[in-house]
């Protein structure tokens, strides 16, 4: 009689366990997640914050997928991030990553020709900032002062030699200083440095910041530089800083600029890129909102100043199908 209750209480111990263990393999599968990592630059630019805008968009609408935005030294450290396979993607100003992928520049002798373009985001624009007061009113004037440019391996410290070198100075003529972004703004209000050279959206944050602590000028790039700049290099573009983009700013300022990249290299599938990219395009405008990026994303300039062969495949796939 007491067999029946027996094999009844080891039958019930036996499910119980089954059933555990099969919840316990099922919790493990939920926390098998896909981790992706996005390299941006300093904190107080633009890349963190648009890094951190896609991020949270590709985690909260792909399913077993975190990707986390990271802050870097900018665009040149970017690519040997990417080369040692300790980032996933990265947003990449377009010549930095023009002259990796064809082993020119800082990478003649590195070139890193497995970087593909994803998509190209938005404009970035070179802005040149002193104190009101001070006497530069072109490029030219910076001959003999103190320029900060970001940190050493971002891609300010190096189109800012392009740029200044087009202007008709020699590295002689002036003195770069190598800083964080957030410790260039402080720099130029502590009188340490003349000018701090950045390229990004606009408006930049700390220089947002800056101008709500300093009265600042920003500095005319002529239009005969402009026009120098745009036939020797493919990617620069002429651009123009909004009137009222900064405190203090009434008319609109003449300048230069490049496009910020979202890259990778070919070990992203094309499936992966595919449906990073379907996201992006699905929230971009939330993602211009949150980083006040007005052309953010624009389906119509999604190559643009971008070569052909740099072109990743899941992103070819990904437009031709949006196309239809």
């Amino acid at each position: 009689m007491k067999k029946p209750f027996y094999s009844t209480i080891l039958l019930l111990i036996f499910s119980c366990l089954v059933l555990n263990s099969l919840q316990g393999q099922e919790y493990r599968l939920n926390l098998i997640k896909r981790f992706y990592s996005i390299g941006t630059a300093s904190i107080n630019g633009t890349y963190f914050p648009i890094g951190n805008s896609i991020a949270r968009s590709l985690s909260a609408n792909l399913k077993n997928l975190v990707a986390i935005a990271e802050p870097t030294e900018g665009s040149v450290a970017n690519v040997e991030y990417l080369r040692k396979g300790q980032i996933d993607l990265s947003l990449m100003q377009s010549d930095i990553a023009w002259q990796a992928a064809k082993g020119i520049g800082p990478f003649v002798d590195s070139p890193l020709k497995e970087l593909k373009v994803l998509s190209s985001l938005y404009s970035e624009v070179i802005q040149i900032v002193v104190r009101s007061s001070s006497k530069i009113k072109t490029i030219g004037d910076l001959k003999g002062c103190k320029i900060s440019v970001g940190s050493k391996e971002s891609g300010s410290a190096v189109n800012a030699i392009q740029v200044l070198t087009t202007a008709g100075l020699q590295p002689s003529d002036y003195e770069l200083v190598y800083e964080r972004f957030t410790r260039a703004t402080e720099s130029l209000k502590d009188g340490y440095v003349d000018a701090v050279y950045y390229t990004g959206a606009i408006p930049a944050d700390g220089i947002v910041r800056l101008a709500d602590r300093t009265n600042i000028r920003l500095v005319v790039v002529p239009e005969e530089i402009q026009q120098r700049l745009v036939k020797e290099y493919p990617y620069f573009s002429s651009e123009s800083i909004p009137a009222g983009s900064y405190r203090g700013q009434a008319e609109p300022v003449s300048s230069i600029g490049l496009r910020a990249l979202l890259v990778t290299t070919e070990s992203l599938s094309t499936h992966d890129a595919e449906r990073f990219l379907r996201v992006i395009y699905q929230n971009s405008s939330n993602i211009a909102a949150q980083n006040l990026v007005s052309t953010f994303s624009r389906r119509e300039d999604s190559f643009k100043g971008v070569d052909a062969e740099m072109i990743h495949s899941g992103a070819l796939k990904f437009f031709q199908k949006s196309a239809k």
